[in-house]
């Protein structure tokens, strides 16, 4: 066991420190067990502490889901990773198994929080420009809903590849690249 360093955190590496601590809650336990107070207990830190820096549950799952977000939005929308279409869904996935809670929370916002449905909604919308490479307020209405159908779709494969035990990761791999290959427009 590593021992604790006597130095104080500082705000900033203590509120990190809860955010973590709040994820990795999220990931062994899930939604119905997200407290205040069990984050704290996950971090090891006084039960005031997540309140003080987050204010609320609702605001700390508000944040830890917007981490999530952003980094899917890193590996599969990012140009400068430099990954084919391929390796950018096996980290997607990656992501996704060091993080299960967050495709629940994806798929679940708006019966969440409107907040949560906010960031959702806003990383959808990035991921229809960058297959159109538009903005969304120059997109089509067609494009924007032929957009969110492709998202929808991996949304559901990505569904099932979780209820099955996150097992055939290649293959689901296979079957989301095949799918973004057939459904471009644009190079993916």
């Amino acid at each position: 066991m590593k021992a604790r360093s006597s130095r104080r955190l500082s705000p900033d590496e203590r509120k990190a420190q809860i955010l973590e601590a709040a994820s990795r809650l999220l990931s062994e336990s899930g939604l119905n067990s997200f407290s205040l107070e069990a984050v704290a207990r996950q971090a090891g830190v006084a039960a005031t502490l997540p309140r003080y820096y987050f204010g609320s549950t609702d605001e700390l799952l508000r944040a830890a889901t917007q981490d999530i977000v952003e980094e899917v939005e890193r590996v599969l929308l990012s140009t400068e990773l430099g990954l084919s279409t391929q390796e950018r869904f096996a980290r997607y996935l990656s992501t996704l198994e060091k993080a299960p809670w967050g495709h629940a929370v994806w798929m679940r916002a708006p019966e969440l929080h409107a907040d949560l449905e906010s960031i959702v909604q806003t990383a959808r919308k990035h991921m229809v420009e960058s297959m159109f490479g538009k903005p969304w307020d120059a997109l089509a209405l067609v494009d924007r809903f032929e957009g969110r159908g492709r998202i929808g779709y991996i949304e559901a494969v990505v569904a099932q590849w979780i209820e099955h035990g996150m097992e055939n990761t290649p293959l689901v791999v296979d079957v989301l690249t095949r799918a973004a290959r057939s459904l471009s427009r644009t190079k993916v």
